[in-house]
């Protein structure tokens, strides 16, 4: 008499779990890291918006404003000079009226207090270039991939630079130079 039995051994089951563990064990850093990415982003974009509405606000009173309730565009309770969002985890600060020296600074923040990514996102309002400031390794290795650099570097520029963006250098009246 044949014994005729189909199925899978323990042995063969016990290696495909293996398997799957270990691809799972690589995939994960790669999604975390695709996440963050996508977070910044929406900073990115959001910081962009803030600088649209600064340099509108310039426009008519020459003079950037210091508190979000004096904008055109006004994320949804924001008040201040502050506003965290609700979302992406994320601290978002205006400051300075100048031209020169108006900036918006996205800083990742967390409810709990740990964060595999630590960095902060700057961007003057009168620049189309946006600031990467890794605070720990893997958010220097993040910004690298976000300003297009090679190795990671504590600061980058969204221009490719490992250096810091330039901050804007004329532009408003009592420094003779011209409106944006």
């Amino acid at each position: 008499m044949k014994n005729n039995k189909k199925g899978f051994t323990l042995i063969e089951l016990l290696v495909v779990v293996l398997i799957l563990g270990i691809l799972a064990a690589m995939a994960m850093p790669q999604y975390f890291k695709a996440v963050e990415r996508s977070r910044m982003s929406e900073a990115v974009s959001l910081l962009g918006s803030i600088a649209g509405a600064q340099q509108r606000k310039y426009l008519q009173i020459n003079k950037y404003v210091e508190d979000y309730r004096g904008l055109d565009v006004v994320p949804a309770g924001a008040t201040g000079d502050s506003y965290t969002t609700s979302d992406n985890g994320f601290t978002i600060t205006i400051d300075g009226t100048g031209y020169t020296e108006g900036v918006a600074k996205a800083t990742r923040s967390s409810s709990n207090g740990t964060l595999n990514y630590n960095y902060n996102l700057t961007r003057y309002y009168a620049s189309n270039l946006t600031q990467c400031n890794g605070t720990d390794t893997n958010g220097q290795a993040l910004c690298a991939d976000f300003c297009g650099t090679d190795t990671p570097a504590a600061s980058c520029c969204s221009d490719g630079t490992k250096a810091a963006c330039t901050a804007p250098t004329t532009g408003n009246a009592a420094s003779g130079g011209s409106n944006p």
